[in-house]
């Protein structure tokens, strides 16, 4: 992505001729700064140009310390008490900042002067040569433009600050002088770097990456309500957006035990998240709360103690929490071992099995982890490899009831 030349407004403004001290530079409040007429030293100028690589993680930290800090509080009566926890670290963020900013100052202002003004050569000589190849110009006003090019280029090589402010007028007057149009504006500049960083992102969205939300307790234990995680899009092959056709499907086949995300095959405006229980191939039966396989029962084991957790009643007007019995086993299939809930004491194998389902060829069976909560192909059948969106990732947000963020699932991953 190029570099955007800063406004007019940033520049910063022609010096008089240089003192052995330094060169005079003006603000906008018309007093003049002066800086020493050489570069500041390479870590200064590194440090200055890639601050934000300290304060973002910087910031993610205080982010969740703030959190932590605030979690066993009830902020819902709040109107986004997220937003409020982000400016609180944002603002000790700044405060952090306050204090080394002005013991540096003077050090800090010169990088950022010299970062200013070296990206502007940079950016005036990409517009100059774009300028002069697409010009039918010759002779004399060609030649000029050249030189100046020519001398921008061995300043910001080898010359002072001073030499490269004179150095880019120069290139400024040659441009306006013999070729007027066809410069680029700064709003032009800038225009140009966001939309090429939205196609980024929309390729990325589309291909490679996508953020999903858990909005029901179908995969509860594994995912809960109020997960936020993220897919992988390319491990069963492209799906071309806003259709269901995809290429290379066949490159990595679907697994037993994967946690998917899929087009509903019955409404696709939505989209549902499930595990993998049976293959093309394959023959699946539920037997009450036992899953059988090529008439083979999956592994599994009752696990001991309490089983509870948290559920979302979306039925409800405004929606509610509640606190939910369970019970609870640890179940085997493929290469993935996870936990399954039912309804409390519920679970244990039935004589009374559902009808045997044969998956056909690029097809998948899919279950919740909640199974007695759980809307899938027991209801509504095997779902095409067409329709699948991803693989599911990991976690990257979690909060539950209320304001409290489970900081113990972020970044965790989902398969084992």
């Amino acid at each position: 992505m190029s570099e955007s030349t800063p406004p007019q407004s940033e520049r910063p403004s022609e010096a008089p001729a240089p003192s052995p001290s330094g060169t005079s530079v003006g603000s906008s409040s018309g007093s003049r700064a002066v800086y020493p007429d050489r570069r500041p030293p390479r870590a200064l100028r590194l440090f200055v140009e890639h601050l934000w690589l300290l304060a973002a993680p910087l910031f993610l930290g205080l982010f969740l310390a703030v959190v932590s800090a605030t979690n066993h509080l009830d902020l819902s009566y709040l109107p986004s008490p997220r937003a409020l926890q982000a400016l609180a670290a944002l603002a000790i963020l700044m405060l952090l900042g306050a204090g080394p900013y002005y013991a540096f100052r003077a050090q800090i202002d010169w990088a950022r002067h010299d970062l200013i003004l070296y990206r502007e050569a940079s950016a005036a000589l990409r517009d100059a040569k774009r300028r002069l190849k697409g010009s039918r110009s010759a002779g004399a006003a060609r030649t000029a433009v050249e030189a100046a090019i020519a001398d921008l280029e061995q300043a910001i090589q080898s010359e002072p600050p001073s030499r490269v402010h004179a150095a880019l007028d120069e290139l400024d007057a040659a441009l306006n002088t013999h070729l007027p149009s066809g410069k680029k504006g700064a709003t032009r500049e800038y225009t140009e770097s966001i939309g090429v960083a939205v196609l980024i992102a929309l390729f990325l969205r589309a291909f490679l990456v996508e953020a999903f939300k858990i909005p029901s307790g179908s995969m509860i234990p594994t995912l809960q309500v109020g997960d936020h995680i993220f897919v992988s899009k390319f491990l069963y092959g492209v799906r071309l957006p806003w259709t269901n056709i995809k290429l290379f499907k066949h490159t990595r086949e679907p697994r037993r035990g994967e946690i998917i995300v899929f087009v509903y095959p019955q409404d696709p405006e939505k989209d549902f998240i499930k595990r993998i229980v049976a293959i093309p191939g394959d023959t699946v039966q539920v037997c009450g709360g036992q899953v059988l396989i090529n008439n083979q029962p999956l592994r599994r084991e009752l696990q001991q103690g309490t089983c509870e957790y948290d559920d979302y009643d979306e039925d409800r007007p405004l929606g509610s929490w509640r606190r939910v019995p369970c019970t609870s086993y640890r179940e085997w299939n493929g290469n993935e071992t996870y936990l399954t809930v039912h309804n409390q004491g519920g679970g244990a194998p039935a004589q009374g099995c559902g009808p045997a389902t044969t998956i056909p060829a690029e097809h998948v069976f899919v279950m919740g982890d909640n199974r007695d909560n759980s809307h899938d192909s027991r209801f509504w059948g095997p779902v095409h490899y067409d329709l699948i969106k991803g693989k599911a990732w990991f976690i990257w947000w979690s909060a539950g009831e209320k304001t409290s963020v489970r900081l113990n699932r972020m970044f965790d991953s989902i398969h084992r």
